[in-house]
């Protein structure tokens, strides 16, 4: 699926853990090779999030979450790597990031995976069964 932020087109691709394991094995954010499992990865250059196809549906939405927080973040946020984010910005980056996001993983599970709709979306981040 493709989305926009902030004017960015980008691209939510799922890769089996094999190939994610292959196309990535020598790439980390930090420059180390990774060890484990990618549940998965944002690649800014290419302006894609990659997700492990196989993750249970409520570790894909995690997932997911967390990814396009380094989207929304890289995106929107100007800050160096040696500045530390004080809480109120955690806040700030939080409130201003919520709907956008939550609409974007909306939108991506209801058109691509029928189990999981907006409703059901609200029940995984409460813990309840969907």
């Amino acid at each position: 699926m493709k989305f926009k932020m902030n004017d960015r087109e980008w691209e939510i691709v799922e890769l089996s853990q094999e190939d994610m394991q292959k196309h990535f094995k020598d790439y980390k954010w930090d420059g180390e090779p990774q060890k484990g499992k990618y549940l998965g990865l944002t690649y800014f250059d290419e302006q894609k999030i990659y997700i492990d196809k196989d993750l249970h549906v409520q570790q894909k939405v995690q997932t997911l979450l967390h990814e396009l927080m380094h989207c929304y973040i890289g995106s929107y946020i100007s800050c160096s790597q040696e500045q530390m984010f004080d809480e109120e910005l955690v806040c700030d980056i939080s409130a201003n990031s919520h709907i956008m996001i939550t609409n974007i993983i909306c939108e991506y599970f209801d058109s691509n995976k029928p189990i999981i709709n907006a409703n059901d979306f609200i029940k995984i981040l409460n813990n309840e069964e969907i």
